[in-house]
């Protein structure tokens, strides 16, 4: 397990094939959780500026709840590659960030999540995964699957624990009103903890 904190300097957020048609598909969590998960990592991708990769297969409509997160931030559509790192288009946008850290999120989690995860292993990227913002068919095949990522050195995060490790200092100011303004939005009872205890931007 790699030690050294994710921060936007060294972590790429990716985001694969958060399909329209595949949303109510999936029952490892429930799609209110899913999606508030989902849309948190955009934001949090965006709001901290860490490299960001978005791509959906051939045909796919992506959730209008990430189309109106990702404003104008652009959308790679590629083949029927189950691992997006074998498309051309993808790859070279991850490499062209310059991170050497790939933070995965999307679905299935036995399908092209695991497989760019495996390939973004194989390339030599450090990896980790949003368990919360990822689904899968039911809970055990999306367990299954991110037991077999853990075994092969992916770091399992959820989309709050990423966005804190990337703060790191809660009054680091150039991202804390982007930070707390996530909490709010996406964990209001954790926020309401937060102000209770500290005065926050």
């Amino acid at each position: 397990m790699h030690l050294e904190a994710f921060t936007p300097e060294n972590t790429t957020i990716m985001m694969v094939d958060y399909s329209l048609g595949f949303l109510n598909s999936f029952r490892s969590h429930t799609v209110s959780d899913h999606l508030t998960a989902t849309v948190a990592l955009a934001k949090t991708a965006l709001g901290f500026k860490t490299g960001f990769v978005v791509n959906l297969g051939a045909g796919q409509k992506p959730y209008p709840q990430l189309v109106e997160a990702l404003g104008d931030h652009e959308i790679i559509y590629r083949g029927g590659e189950y691992n997006a790192l074998d498309n051309a288009d993808v790859r070279k946008a991850v490499e062209a960030t310059g991170r050497p850290r790939l933070v995965l999120g999307g679905i299935s989690t036995d399908g092209c999540v695991i497989e760019t995860a495996f390939g973004a292993l194989r390339l030599g990227y450090e990896v980790g995964l949003v368990a919360d913002a990822t689904a899968g068919e039911t809970r055990e095949t999306h367990e299954l699957a991110i037991q077999r990522m853990v075994q092969a050195g992916v770091v399992p995060l959820s989309w709050l624990s990423l966005a804190t490790e990337l703060q790191m200092d809660w009054q680091r100011k150039e991202t804390a009103a982007a930070y707390f303004s996530l909490i709010a939005e996406a964990s209001p009872g954790i926020m309401a903890s937060v102000q209770s205890e500290h005065s926050v931007p």
